[in-house]
């Protein structure tokens, strides 16, 4: 099993982060669409505010939105930002695929679902998100959750690989 950079997991994660936290708060119904609408004065402070992130925005601006779409233009970013350009070609699809990338968005999407009345109250800033993230990430339930997330992983990747040799 890889180990991968915690600087590249931190990279990658923060991206798929960035969607939950635009669709959390910015996503819209239009005539039985779902569509997250950002004015250009919004866009352009998302950029001033979290430069390459931003563009994550401007692509998923008001299209309609489905899991495949959401996917689909986020590995576009992260070849378009990452691939040959920070990390090694070949690394994205590689860190993408590793438990400890799997364990980190599996826990970020726990967080905000244990935590969505608190969250829903007010627009909270996406640094102010990541920050009560962080600080939830040492607790003690979420370090269980966390290594329950990465046994059932390691378990399956196991599966997988011994189907894969047989």
């Amino acid at each position: 099993m890889q180990k991968e950079p915690v600087e590249a997991i931190e990279e990658i994660s923060e991206v798929f982060k960035f969607e939950l936290w635009l669709r959390f708060y910015f996503i819209v119904e239009e005539q039985g669409k779902l569509l997250i609408s950002l004015d250009d004065q919004v866009l352009a402070r998302m950029e001033q505010e979290f430069g390459h992130l931003a563009s994550v925005a401007s692509s998923l601006n008001k299209i309609e939105l489905n899991p495949s779409v959401c996917q689909k233009k986020i590995v576009e970013h992260l070849m378009d930002e990452f691939e040959g350009k920070k990390y090694e070609i070949g690394s994205i699809p590689k860190i993408l695929d590793s438990i400890a990338f799997k364990t980190e968005i599996q826990l970020f999407n726990t967080w905000a679902h244990l935590h969505e009345d608190h969250l829903d109250k007010t627009t909270l800033g996406f640094k102010k998100w990541i920050e009560l993230y962080n600080e939830w990430k040492k607790s003690e339930s979420a370090e269980k959750i966390s290594l329950s997330f990465s046994m059932r992983d390691v378990g399956q990747d196991s599966g997988t690989r011994s189907k894969m040799t047989n």
